[in-house]
């Protein structure tokens, strides 16, 4: 979904610090090779008691001191978590255990069948476009920059014009790591203030890349709680949804295979019919993967009406089962 597709990226105060100055009085030691002098037996003599001296000297004397506590020099876009710092980690349930909570705050929890991952839970669609409409404004929005991040006043324009609320803009979100890491790398460098979910969000970006494994892919993805604009069933749908996208960012063997299908087996008005819709959607129908990424989350993931259905795309539904079944068959999932 982004222009950055595969690196994993962990942006936080800490981690973004440049590398720390050597100390005063740690000074490095070089060595250089000396010729020997040839001036007779007696003086290679003394050179090897000296030598023995400085030996044994060295060996009794206490190891010069280290700096302590300094952190690894990160670069602005990581590839490997920060294992020193402190994290949180995240409890690890099945799609039914994520959907039995209701928090009254924010947490994070891991896909037990996909432990690549990792689900955000907000308490409210508020908080839940609180915290990301501005990344989603950054990765996939039609007509929004792609360099930098949006104002405040910037995203509420850009949202009014939609027709929508913060709450309804997205009702879930999915990111790989990398998406996250360029919105705060943005932020730190242009100074742009976050609001508080913002913050939770990058701090829990940083405790996922510290459980993971170093180099590997990482995706988050969000769903609220049940409320008056999202009940439950829809709730149980939008995380079924999210977490397809997760396995799209993370199983490379899954995205393969979607793409395949986009554009090996469908035809171009196939396309085209699903291009539309999410024009209409607000998608950025430049980004080709993005395409192919929310056209299988509809079809296969998002068995609710209300969201997705074969008149959205113009289709029947026997016309639609078709392109369904060309992407089930063979979609290796975890």
């Amino acid at each position: 979904m982004s222009e950055d597709q595969d690196a994993t990226v962990r942006l936080t105060p800490a981690a973004q610090a440049a590398a720390p100055a050597t100390p005063a009085g740690a000074k490095a030691i070089s060595t250089a090779g000396q010729g020997l002098p040839r001036t007779g037996l007696a003086v290679c003599a003394a050179v090897l008691a000296l030598s023995c001296i400085a030996a044994w000297l060295l060996l009794v004397s206490p190891a010069p001191k280290r700096p302590q506590d300094v952190q690894p020099v990160v670069p602005e876009l990581p590839t490997a978590p920060v294992a020193a710092l402190p994290y949180k980690v995240a409890p690890m349930l099945d799609e039914a255990g994520i959907l039995a909570l209701q928090p009254e705050q924010p947490i994070m929890l891991r896909l037990q069948s996909n432990p690549a991952i990792f689900v955000l839970l907000f308490t409210d669609l508020d908080q839940q476009g609180a915290a990301l409409n501005r990344v989603a404004a950054l990765i996939e929005k039609r007509g929004l920059p792609r360099d930098r991040l949006l104002t405040d006043a910037e995203l509420a324009a850009a949202i009014a014009a939609s027709g929508d609320t913060p709450a309804t803009w997205f009702f879930g979100h999915d990111y790989r790591a990398s998406d996250l890491g360029r919105f705060f790398s943005f932020a730190l460098r242009d100074g742009v203030p976050l609001n508080e979910a913002e913050l939770w969000v990058r701090d829990r970006l940083r405790d996922a890349l510290a459980q993971s494994k170093p180099g590997g892919a990482v995706a988050l993805v969000s769903v609220a709680n049940a409320g008056p604009q999202m009940d439950a069933t829809m709730r149980a749908v939008i995380l079924r949804h999210e977490v397809a996208h997760g396995h799209y960012f993370t199983l490379p063997g899954f995205a393969a295979h979607v793409h395949m299908v986009w554009h090996d087996r469908f035809s171009d008005a196939d396309r085209v019919a699903f291009t539309t819709l999410f024009a209409r959607e607000g998608y950025d129908t430049t980004n080709a993967e993005l395409m192919a990424n929310e056209a299988m989350a509809y079809m296969l993931f998002t068995p609710d009406p209300r969201i997705f259905n074969a008149g959205m795309v113009g289709m029947t539904e026997p016309q639609l089962d078709r392109l369904r079944e060309l992407m089930r068959l063979g979609l290796p999932l975890p």
